[in-house]
């Protein structure tokens, strides 16, 4: 479930799986009888092109999170959103909100192109960032890697200086340890940062463990057997051609309610179910629930999609959102003249939630008014034309 009933930054919060759809399907709603606000109605023409090298670089990195392993596939227990979750790395300086300034600066030196990193914890025993990092083309991210590494070990951490680490079964990983104690506790934690070049890209990763240094680099092991065989499946676009990437392959953005100006660089993009898994609160639970509904294909904007195998499955992703979210929070009333939509708020924000044919739809906002004209807006997008 995207963005449960918070700020459409926060990850979402993958419901329990339902076993059995309902029988009774609502019917399509005229869109006459549906308040949409100002909000668009009709379905965008094709989306083309990027036109710039930014925005192609941009949704390149947003095709690229399909293919990044995420800290759960390496430990189940990493499943609970770690500091910003998410990262779509698009300059080289993003690289800075989760490791040190040096990194960011060799990564500039050797052309950085695009990434994306995912990042989980375990409370209180691991702590998981996986990285994929793309350079233009496989000598380039070999030096990354090294001179990456080389900027991590001459930065001591609370006065001690970083010392190398071996990875098992991957002796072209460079990595460094150090020992760390979380701020309330009284327990040592090791940390292992590494970075591994595996043709144009460089895996990187950032883990911490209570349970030692061993059992670190373990993780970090897993994560790297995972992650060569699934990036190898990426095509990635042309470095010296990235105002030619396709905005919309699917077709389904054009029919997605676009974000406002300035959205998050996540936003305004469709994503495979995997790649839907890092926005996920519970990645674990909505991968059980997106194989039982057929889900492929997950649409990121003013609204969140879920293209499901049919209606029943679409209504059982609503029924199994509507669920876990008033676990968390309260009812508040459903979208006018929206059959089977619910509602719900928890804090100061409200969340919504309806069928749409083979879709299931997901709002989240400040203010219910403007979440139900968002959710029937979608709605009319998603069935008629």
């Amino acid at each position: 479930m995207l963005a449960a009933c918070s700020s459409p930054e926060n990850p979402a919060s993958g419901g329990p799986a339902v076993q059995t759809p309902q029988t009774s399907l609502p019917p399509i709603v005229s869109p006459a009888q549906l308040d949409a606000g100002s909000y668009p109605t009709a379905v965008r023409p094709p989306l083309g092109r990027a036109g710039d090298p930014k925005t192609g670089g941009v949704v390149d990195a947003q095709h690229l999170a399909d293919y990044v392993v995420g800290p759960w596939e390496a430990d189940r227990e990493l499943i609970a959103p770690y500091l910003s979750t998410f990262y779509l790395l698009d300059t080289p300086t993003t690289l800075a909100q989760f490791s040190p300034d040096s990194v960011a600066q060799q990564a500039q030196r050797h052309g950085f192109v695009n990434g994306f990193a995912s990042a989980r914890e375990a409370p209180d025993r691991h702590v998981m960032i996986n990285a994929v990092l793309r350079f233009p083309d496989q000598a380039a991210a070999a030096a990354a890697a090294t001179d990456m590494n080389t900027a991590t070990a001459q930065q001591s951490i609370r006065g001690v200086s970083p010392t190398p680490a071996t990875i098992p079964g991957h002796p072209e990983a460079a990595a460094s340890s150090y020992p760390f104690t979380p701020t309330g506790s009284d327990r040592e934690w090791a940390v292992i940062r590494s970075f591994t070049p595996h043709g144009p890209y460089v895996f990187m990763q950032l883990v911490q463990s209570a349970d030692g240094l061993d059992a670190a680099a373990a993780m970090v092991q897993k994560v790297i057997d995972a992650q060569g065989p699934r990036v190898d499946e990426f095509t990635p676009a042309d470095p010296n051609a990235l105002a030619e990437v396709e905005l919309d392959p699917t077709g389904l953005l054009a029919r997605t309610l676009p974000a406002a100006s300035n959205p998050s660089s996540t936003k305004n993009a469709v994503y495979s179910s995997r790649g839907a898994m890092h926005f996920q609160t519970n990645p674990l639970e909505s991968k059980t629930l997106f194989s039982d509904t057929g889900v492929k294909t997950v649409a990121m904007a003013a609204a969140s999609v879920y293209q499901a195998r049919n209606p029943g499955s679409a209504l059982m992703i609503v029924n199994a959102f509507s669920k876990e979210i008033l676990n968390q929070g309260e009812a508040v009333d459903a979208v006018p003249r929206l059959p089977e939509s619910h509602c719900a708020t928890r804090g100061k924000a409200f969340y919504c939630v309806a069928p749409a044919g083979d879709y299931a739809i997901e709002v989240n906002g400040d203010a219910l008014p403007d979440v139900h004209q968002r959710t029937a807006a979608q709605y009319i997008l998603l069935t008629t034309g």
